[in-house]
């Protein structure tokens, strides 16, 4: 009866029971859409990437300074030492901030002429970097590329990836591919890894932390399009790790290195200057930022496969370049804002310093390689490498061999800098040895900081002076330069002549500078200054191993003759 009763209501209410079903289903398709739609987890990403974020703070590459409380400060501390920059200031900068046109005027009007069919690969290599930092490179590349040149883009995690950073970039970046390692390989290996994925024509290395600015591909792509057997690299402007800003680099100039493999920048040449904006040849890559092209890329072999971790790969592709039949240009017109880590500039500095071991045998590694006879050179300024096992270098020999490689002998006189002393005349010396002055023949010359000092001698090389053909006095890099007030003091060596010349005078024992003045003594004072010479005065009497006789005494007056 209950039954019947309850049948005829659900009839009244709900009609036949095929209509009742439908209802259920249609009621059940509703409430799922209704929680697709408002449910983040399956449309968004968990994470909001701009949840901080500062209406128009650092837009156009202005600076950013916010007052912070204890916390702040102590949390951006500890952001600061995890990725070498303000962390904590780039969560609360928009992920799409606008540039300005960092361009110089006469790169405004250059109209690139490109193959319609031309594509790029763009590689990021990074290691666990910041996700507002790497989302913003990757807003600005989208932003300022052609949809029509730009193939892909290919980041490789060295190392597990952010699985909510590899879901946001999935969801944003349609032309990004993601690669990821479970245990860390190195970045060298992580860039070779992307290239081996590449399909484009012109592969574009960049770092992850780094912001493109308007006009920026072109100038890099023209120069290869020409020649395939070309690198090119962008004008790379700073952006600081302290405030954001950008901070555009007003001059341009080249790099080289000298035999403690010290990178070093000079002024343009002439030549060079008179022909910007067009692109000019440099003779080593920084290694942050470059294309090439791909099957050029190849052709080279890439990178060393005995290469671990990082550094050294800069310095290898650019004597590859160079010697193998290829060029390296800067871009003038193109221009990238870069944070500076100090983590990846040490890693490519020169080996001698380096603390990473493993950083050291890939230098050893180019050094076996690329350098023939005169890596001796470097040995003798770097001593540290002579020991260190360079592991197998057959492959990379025979490679050299095969692509009928030029020496660095030619590479030394025909692509390093006119400018650059270091290099190109570093083998050129009048004398070379330790420096002890009469009055206590224990002592050696030696540098601490900017100042000279004497100390007990030891038997190691690291104190034996050069005097260059150029007329400096060199411990290193340091050079013996006379400041205001006839003041001596050590100073890095820079890539021109000092005002003043040294001569060593065996007959009288003296090192004499300009105006017949001599290396002298203090006691009183407790420093070493410069007197007017007189043979007579043991406090200007030095004994100079490098020169053991007369002979050289009549040659050595011309370091008192050079005009300049």
């Amino acid at each position: 009866m209950y039954s019947s009763v309850l049948q005829k209501i659900g009839m009244i209410l709900f009609g036949s029971l095929s209509t009742c079903l439908t209802l259920c289903f249609v009621y059940s398709i509703i409430t799922i859409i209704i929680w697709f739609m408002y449910t983040d987890s399956v449309f968004r990403p968990l994470t909001d990437y701009e949840l901080y974020v500062i209406q128009n703070l650092g837009d156009h590459g202005l600076s950013s300074n916010l007052l912070m409380t204890r916390r702040d400060i102590l949390d951006a501390e500890i952001k600061f030492d995890k990725y070498e920059y303000n962390a904590w200031l780039s969560e609360r900068i928009s992920l799409k901030r606008p540039l300005g046109d960092f361009r110089d005027t006469d790169c405004l009007t250059i109209n690139y002429t490109l193959p319609k069919n031309v594509s790029v690969s763009i590689i990021i290599a990074h290691n666990l970097e910041h996700p507002q930092t790497l989302l913003r490179t990757l807003y600005s590349i989208q932003r300022e590329t052609s949809s029509r040149i730009l193939r892909e883009i290919i980041i490789v995690n060295d190392g597990p990836s952010d699985i909510e950073l590899h879901k946001y970039i999935s969801a944003n970046f349609q032309k990004v591919k993601q690669i990821e390692y479970k245990k860390e390989k190195g970045l060298i290996y992580a860039r070779i890894t992307g290239a081996k994925r590449a399909k484009g024509d012109v592969l574009v290395f960049l770092n992850a932390h780094i912001e493109v600015t308007k006009g920026w591909l072109p100038p890099l792509l023209e120069p290869l399009i020409k020649n395939k057997k070309t690198v090119t690299e962008p004008v790379l402007d700073t952006i600081s790790t302290e405030n954001f800003g950008y901070e555009r680099s007003e001059f341009h100039d080249q790099m080289g290195f000298n035999w403690l493999l010290e990178r070093l920048w000079f002024p343009l040449d002439n030549a060079s200057i008179s022909k910007l904006p067009d692109p000019y040849p440099t003779p080593s890559l920084e290694g942050f930022a470059f294309a090439i092209d791909r099957k050029w890329f190849w052709h080279l072999g890439a990178w060393d496969e005995g290469f671990r971790g990082n550094g050294g790969d800069a310095l290898e592709l650019s004597l590859k370049a160079w010697q193998c039949g290829g060029r390296i240009l800067t871009a003038t017109c193109s221009r990238i804002g870069f944070i500076y880590k100090k983590s990846e500039v040490e890693v490519q500095q020169a080996p001698n310093k380096n603390a990473n071991k493993v950083t050291r045998k890939n230098f050893k590694r180019v050094i076996e390689v690329w350098f023939d006879e005169f890596k001796f050179s470097v040995y003798r300024l770097a001593p540290r490498l002579r020991n260190i096992s360079s592991g197998g270098l057959i492959k990379q020999r025979n490679l050299r061999r095969r692509l009928n490689c030029k020496s660095f002998a030619w590479y030394r006189s025909q692509v390093a800098l006119a400018s650059n002393s270091f290099l190109r005349g570093g083998l050129k010396r009048l004398a070379f040895g330790k420096i002890s002055p009469f009055v206590a023949p224990i002592f050696c010359l030696s540098v601490r900081g900017s100042q000279l000092i004497l100390k007990k001698c030891n038997t190691t090389v690291l104190e034996n002076w050069t005097l260059t053909y150029r007329c400096q006095l060199k411990l290193g890099v340091m050079c013996l330069e006379v400041g205001p007030n006839s003041r001596i003091r050590a100073s890095k060596c820079i890539n021109k002549f000092f005002d003043h010349h040294w001569q060593y005078s065996f007959q009288d024992k003296a090192f004499i500078t300009d105006n017949q003045k001599c290396l002298h003594i203090d006691f009183q004072k407790r420093k070493l200054v410069l007197r007017p010479c007189n043979s007579s005065l043991t406090e200007q009497r030095w004994l100079y191993t490098g020169i053991t006789d007369a002979s050289q005494d009549n040659v050595l007056k011309m370091c008192l003759e050079l005009k300049h």
